[in-house]
């Protein structure tokens, strides 16, 4: 399953959901954007969550990173998460990182998407 928005594209691949983030929509428009993602993961029944970044173009603030992470453990909590950034759009600290893990995020930053895939494959184990 495939489909698009003007801001994310989600694909459905063996219960783990990719979400492609376009445009700063993301960062300026936090609440909609992850209400958005949380709701697709609920009508997906999805167990794990890819999200790709990269094509969101910066600058980052600081005060972006801590809202992503907020908003990651507020809306996201209930799966694993995978981001996938590009080495330029990482904080160092990995402040957003922290923050979602200190609110409940199950969350792990990377700049191979095939890293990230493998991460995900430890929770996607069938189940009886």
């Amino acid at each position: 399953m495939t489909s698009s928005t003007a801001d994310f594209q989600f694909e459905l691949v063996s219960h783990c959901l990719k979400i492609r983030a376009f445009g700063r929509h993301i960062l300026e428009q936090k609440e909609d954007a992850f209400r958005t993602m949380a709701a697709a993961i609920q009508d997906n029944d999805a167990r794990s969550l890819l999200v790709d970044i990269r094509e969101v173009p910066g600058p980052y603030t600081f005060m972006d990173y801590v809202g992503l992470g907020e908003h990651t453990g507020r809306y996201l909590s209930r799966v694993p998460v995978a981001v996938v950034a590009l080495a330029s759009q990482l904080d160092p600290d990995r402040i957003g990182k922290v923050v979602a893990q200190n609110r409940g995020a199950n969350i792990e930053v990377f700049t191979d998407p095939a890293e990230a895939q493998q991460w995900l494959q430890k929770y996607l184990t069938p189940t009886g």
